[in-house]
């Protein structure tokens, strides 16, 4: 067995820190992030963010009476219940979406909104529970512009005067996040009136031979890997832009962040022709096509609908998940 010299040993000291700066650097940046627990209060809505409109954070006696769902919210499908949540209170409550069993169909909240505002953020917590399937194909939630009447439609093109909505979901498999998006000026699945269906935005569907021929509708970055058990945070900013009747000169914007980072801003949209089209609802809800989806849910938090960006708490940490499998560092 050999010896140390000091000069070997203080070279391998140099070499084992270095490894290990690089190893917490790359876990830092590399990594799709969760919600740390710390500086996000369970009882947000006592003293709501300025701007805010609307909060739910499930605290008071009877939340699901702030909404405005047709079925009333019934808890076999909405529940109330003691969790953790991001603010890793043992005494915190957050509300549970659960489509049943090998059914179709979605769980969902419906907040009808003052209809006066052309630019709204919205932003909430959500998990997807341990056993989560992200293999089944879903629909997801966010804010809506018109009548509550048209939340869900799906099929036809809005005519820039009736709905626009943008629901926050995964791509089936991938897990990937994204906006899927009905509006004046969708063109990415809309051969017909009858066989429209939603744009993605950012787009995921293709690099671009069919579907997401904007390059600027692309990924402007490595979108992150959503992973259940894990708590998120995301925010949308809704603006209907200028009205235009014919798609010139539009400047529509959709822009959403994940634990504070941009993972789309899309200021070109044609979203309205009048400017009496407003945004005048969020839908947060889980929708599974058919029943091969899992019973796990998805869990939600902390709602705040405001005129001012949010953010996602002032003392916010990121935390990276489980380490990459295929990490090397080279010396």
């Amino acid at each position: 067995m050999g010896t140390w010299k000091r000069n070997d040993m203080a070279s391998h000291i140099r070499r084992q820190s270095k490894r290990a700066w690089l190893t917490v650097v790359c876990l830092l940046l590399c990594v799709p992030c969760a919600v740390a627990a710390s500086g996000i209060p369970r009882n947000e809505c006592a003293q709501p963010p300025t701007g805010t409109i609307f909060c739910e954070d499930f605290e008071g006696a009877n939340p699901k009476g702030n909404f405005d769902d047709y079925d009333g919210n019934p808890d076999s499908e909405n529940l109330v219940m003691t969790d953790l949540g991001p603010s890793n209170d043992t005494v915190n409550k957050v509300i549970r979406l659960r489509v049943p069993a090998n059914q179709s169909g979605a769980s969902d909240l419906v907040k009808v909104l003052p209809s006066t505002y052309d630019s709204l953020f919205v932003r909430w917590y959500f998990k997807y529970e341990t056993g989560f399937n992200f293999g089944a194909l879903n629909h997801g939630g966010g804010l809506t512009a018109g009548d509550r009447n048209f939340i869900g439609l799906s099929g036809n093109q809005p005519n820039g005067a009736d709905f626009a909505y943008f629901g926050v979901q995964y791509q089936n498999n991938t897990s990937k996040p994204y906006a899927y998006s009905y509006y004046r000026g969708m063109y990415q699945d809309c051969p017909a009136q009858g066989s429209c269906f939603g744009d993605s935005l950012p787009c995921v569907y293709d690099i671009g031979a069919s579907y997401c021929t904007k390059p600027q509708h692309r990924p402007a970055t490595s979108l992150p890997i959503l992973q259940a058990g894990q708590w998120y945070c995301v925010e949308q900013l809704l603006t209907m832009g200028t009205p235009s009747a014919n798609g010139t000169n539009t400047n529509g914007r959709l822009a959403h962040w994940l634990n504070g980072q941009s993972i789309g801003d899309f200021q070109d949209l044609w979203i309205r022709t009048t400017a009496g089209l407003k945004v005048q609802n969020l839908w947060l809800s889980l929708f599974h096509h058919d029943g091969t989806h899992s019973t796990a849910g998805e869990m939600i938090d902390n709602i705040v609908v405001s005129t001012a960006q949010i953010g996602c708490g002032s003392a916010l940490d990121n935390v990276p998940p489980n380490p990459p499998t295929n990490l090397r560092i080279i010396p």
